[in-house]
């Protein structure tokens, strides 16, 4: 089983402006997954959001604020790679608080679905709302078996793996867990920049059940909602994607199944 994600800086309009596109093309969009938060909408932004996408049938995942890069402290200013690592991470039982009432005020406005940047607070939400779907994010550097299974253990439906991680990693980590899976298919610079195209075949056989996080290559990760010269390179490479799937594994199927 798989099914297409993007990622990003998506609005109302970009959604349906994508979902479009590719509907010409005989291609759905399963999810969209909002990684700059509630926090940074207005209400009236976040619930179109939530109408456009309850109307096209697409999944909604909303990222979780604050999150470090809006905190006060000094270390993810530091260039150390250690420093950086935690960037994303809440800092405080304030910070954990706020990210608590950020997802409770999200739920009045009809979102069900969340991504998650930090362990202690997948915690949490798992205990607080059972009734979620709740994604660990990439920023959590998932790269091994035991990281993944401790991650579902911990109350994520799906887990956003490390971003460059082989064939053979996936399929390791798909041997010890049936929790789905979300695998980047190409990345924008800030994050590797890679495009992996030919891998989209493997992936798909060896971790379904799969969300395919095609067309990041297409953006810079910012505040901003994709352009629409953005949103058709975004689902050109969905498409390209698509056309190598089909043609080198042609008995994957999508699942168009709603989770929620």
């Amino acid at each position: 089983m798989y099914k297409w994600e993007v990622a990003g800086a998506l609005d109302g309009p970009a959604v349906a402006a994508l979902a479009g596109r590719l509907r010409r093309d005989g291609v759905r969009l399963h999810q969209a997954t909002n990684t700059v938060g509630t926090m940074r909408y207005l209400d009236g932004q976040l619930t179109d959001l939530v109408q456009t996408c309850r109307e096209l049938g697409v999944q909604l995942r909303m990222a979780v604020g604050p999150r470090g890069l809006f905190d006060i402290g000094g270390q993810k200013l530091a260039s150390g790679v250690v420093a950086a690592a935690s960037a994303y991470r809440l800092r405080g039982t304030d910070q954990l608080a706020q990210a608590v009432d950020d997802v409770a005020h999200a739920v009045d406005l009809g979102v069900r679905g969340f991504l998650v940047f930090d362990e202690g607070l997948l915690t949490v939400l798992a205990a607080v709302f059972p009734e979620l779907r709740l994604k660990a994010s990439s920023n959590m550097g998932a790269a091994n078996p035991a990281h993944v299974r401790l991650l579902a253990q911990a109350g994520a439906d799906s887990v956003n793996v490390q971003r460059d991680l082989d064939v053979r990693m996936l399929a390791a980590i798909r041997s010890a867990t049936t929790v789905a899976l979300d695998v980047h298919t190409d990345n924008p610079r800030g994050t590797g920049g890679f495009v992996r195209g030919y891998d989209v075949p493997e992936i798909v056989r060896v971790a379904s059940p799969v969300y395919l996080k095609s067309g990041n290559a297409a953006q810079d990760f910012s505040d901003e909602a994709p352009t629409p010269r953005q949103i058709e390179a975004i689902a050109h490479q969905i498409l390209l994607d698509d056309q190598l799937l089909r043609r080198l594994n042609p008995a994957a199927v999508p699942s168009d199944t709603a989770e929620f």
